[in-house]
């Protein structure tokens, strides 16, 4: 009989592989349109052809070549939620063509597809993304329609085959692919080396390799009719539920090949194990002795691996739990910004940017002189100044509307209040400088970067702007409207949660002042700086389509719901990590016990002989401790080590008086507290191991005698 831990093995490997493919295709349809045969991404027009126009050549294209295509645009007021799809099909039998009726068959429950006919349209900017449903030689010939139209277009298969093999190697679902699939070549070759005996037996019986090997798969496969049988049916039934069995096909492709890589690693290693219980005598294969070299090899190949990688994935768990933690701390200050939104732009103009700088920042401009937007863009406060060695930190660049929506205190705790918006005001070209008392003594470096740090002011306002440099009190966060994770800086991760900034330098702008460039609005707002509090101002003006705003300025996003999806993901990257973590403590507890077990069935004898003759425990087994014990300490070494070695290259940087292109490295209470976690798992899963082997052994040799 197969030992239960093989059996396990492939039961797990089927469910981790529906598992693993049912987020991937969750995470698929979350970005695109599922089903499609290629996307085309339309870039640059040169105005010759309207938007109306090229949806008609779209229709009429779809027609000829009997295909579907479908325009994509986000939804106005929720464009993370809400996707719509303008649709023409050639073939009205096609699946295409009846979600014009039935609906999109959505894998996710994420984000809702509405599809509508081409024709309601209307006079959209036809630059963006198009799929076609079809043949792949359908995709070339509508790029060459466009070209014919004006347009400049690539094509892209994001669901073929290779594409997705590339996905899939670039997200947060490979390493846990391959910790599982660790794990599990470490259970088989410790259930197949556990199994030694019977393997002995067998070898008594004439077996030679092949025969046993054929004999094992016989087994595996009567197990795996059953257990396919009962993943599948698991399967079928939660995403019946779930989606209706949306896009079956596409999950079970996706299903198929993870469960194939993992299943012919297993097989692999189940072979190798196997010759490995065939290298002995059968007399001592009858004792359950194995080749201790090579096994001892052979398991430490996978376990010092296996602990960086272990160690790796808990400091990222540590990490991911600190990143949710201070997300939900900050829901209840996105709780008080009510409607406000920030604006989302068009990311298909290349060749266009200047006009969108001006069209974007001059409406921003105007906005702000009127009080309706609230400014808060993000500067790196090293960054200003890279010669003044300044101290980690953030720079916001502020308006007197973000004064009156926020507090910020004085020394003495007094309140900030915004200047009057008046056209005095915006014309004195005058900005306040606020800093906390602990960056005092940087206050003049950071004064004279103020100018570079607001863009490229042109040479009026640069000479007349002036600074007036206050203080504020130490130990205030002050809330930042977004995360900052599209504002870079390197003192941070870009998951890491920046909404509330700790003691930050504060550059307060008039509002609508020339101070602040068309080209910095815009990049403010491309980094989720600008703010309406009252998202009507946003979506009348996009929906008027001033200034051809329409083409500019895609959506509108709720500022609270867009922290409440970033805490979502972050929920959810939590517990893959967990996941992952647990599946690389499994693999040491395995590699553990495998060491222990080859050790004490290679030395039964020796060991039994020793305790009687009353050595003691450290002793009789000096050689595995002394083994484990260097692991141990270089576990615990390993993250120092790779810190101080960071830092020192750090120093070469600063000592050439070049800019630090990383932050200096340091080692935290919970970096501390995650790796000698991992230290005690490591030594305790072995001494435990090797204390109830070691009893074993006597107890047995006890009755024998």
């Amino acid at each position: 009989m197969l030992h239960r831990g093989i059996k396990f093995v492939h039961a797990t490997v089927l469910a981790f592989s529906a598992l693993l493919a049912f987020l991937f295709v969750r995470g698929l349809d979350d970005e695109l349109v599922l089903g499609n045969t290629a996307q085309i991404w339309v870039f640059d027009s040169n105005d010759s052809a309207s938007g109306a126009r090229v949806a008609r050549a779209v229709a009429s294209f779809a027609a000829e070549h009997r295909v579907a295509v479908a325009r994509e645009l986000p939804d106005v007021r929720d464009p993370d939620a809400l996707r719509h799809l303008y649709l023409s099909s050639g073939d009205p039998r096609s699946d295409a063509a009846s979600w014009l009726d039935k609906g999109y068959p959505g894998f996710s429950r994420h984000v809702d597809t509405a599809v509508h006919p081409i024709a309601e349209i209307g006079h959209r900017d036809p630059r963006g993304f198009y799929y076609v449903f079809g043949t792949p030689e359908a995709a070339t010939a509508l790029v060459a329609e466009f070209a014919d139209l004006g347009l400049q277009a690539s094509v892209q298969h994001p669901l073929s085959g290779g594409e997705l093999a590339q996905l899939f190697s670039g997200g947060d679902l490979f390493r846990s692919f391959w910790v599982v699939a660790l794990a599990a070549v470490t259970t088989t070759g410790a259930s197949v080396l556990l199994g030694a005996k019977a393997y002995g037996v067998l070898r008594l019986q004439g077996r030679s390799f092949l025969d046993v090997l054929v004999r094992d798969l016989r087994q595996l496969a009567v197990f795996w009719s059953v257990a396919a049988s009962a993943v599948t049916a698991v399967v079928l039934t939660f995403l019946g539920v779930y989606n209706g069995l949306a896009w079956l096909s596409l999950f079970a492709a996706v299903a198929f090949g993870l469960a194939a890589v993992l299943v012919v690693l297993v097989l692999g290693t189940h072979a190798a194990a196997l010759a490995l219980t065939f290298r002995g005598e059968v007399l001592r294969a009858l004792k359950g002795e194995l080749p201790a070299r090579s096994a001892y090899v052979a398991t430490y190949l996978v376990r010092v691996p296996a602990l960086l990688l272990a160690l790796g994935v808990a400091m990222d768990v540590a990490l991911a739990g600190q990143n949710v933690l201070e997300r939900q701390g900050s829901q209840d200050t996105y709780a008080t910004v009510g409607d406000a939104v920030s604006i989302r732009l068009n990311g298909s103009l290349v060749g266009e940017e200047e006009q969108a700088i001006i069209r974007v920042g001059q409406w921003l401009r105007r906005a702000d002189a009127a009080g309706r937007i609230v400014v808060a863009g993000r500067r790196d406060l090293q960054g200003i100044a890279p010669d003044a060695h300044l101290p980690q930190g953030e720079v916001l660049v502020v308006n007197e509307s973000f004064l009156a929506a926020r507090p910020v205190l004085d020394p003495a705790g007094r309140r900030y209040s915004p200047v009057a918006r008046d056209g005095r005001a915006q014309e004195a070209l005058a900005v306040r400088l606020l800093v906390p008392e602990s960056l005092t003594r940087y206050a003049s470096d950071i004064s004279a970067a103020i100018p570079d740090t607001l863009g490229r002011l042109d040479a009026d306002v640069r000479r007349r702007l002036t600074v007036e440099t206050l203080r504020t009190r130490d130990g205030q966060r002050v809330f930042g409207y977004n995360s900052g994770s599209l504002s870079p800086n390197l003192a941070y991760g870009p998951d890491d949660d920046r909404s509330l900034v700790l003691d930050p330098v504060l550059v307060v702008v008039p509002n609508g002042s020339r101070i602040l460039t068309n080209d910095t609005y815009t990049a403010f707002a491309s980094q989720e700086g600008i703010v309406f509090p009252d998202q009507d101002d946003a979506l009348n003006a996009i929906t008027a389509n001033e200034d051809r705003l329409q083409t500019y300025v895609t959506a509108v996003r709720p500022v609270g719901q867009n922290a409440a999806l970033k805490l979502r993901d972050a929920v959810n990257d939590f517990r893959l990590r967990v996941f992952t973590l647990l599946a690389s403590v499994a693999v040491l507890l395995i590699t553990g016990v495998g060491v222990c077990i080859i050790h004490s069935r290679k030395h039964a004898q020796a060991v039994f002989v020793q305790h009687i003759s009353g050595w003691r425990f450290t002793a009789t087994h000096r050689f595995i401790l002394a083994v484990e014990g260097l692991l141990a300490a270089f576990l615990a070494w390993w993250v120092p080590i790779q810190v101080w070695q960071q830092n020192l290259e750090l120093e070469e940087f600063t000592s050439r008086g070049i800019p630090a292109p990383f932050p200096p490295a340091r080692i935290t209470t919970v970096d501390a507290g995650v790796i000698t976690g991992l230290v005690v798992i490591e030594v305790c899963a072995v001494l435990l191991a090797l204390g109830v082997f070691h009893r074993r052994i006597v107890k047995e040799g006890a009755a024998e005698s």
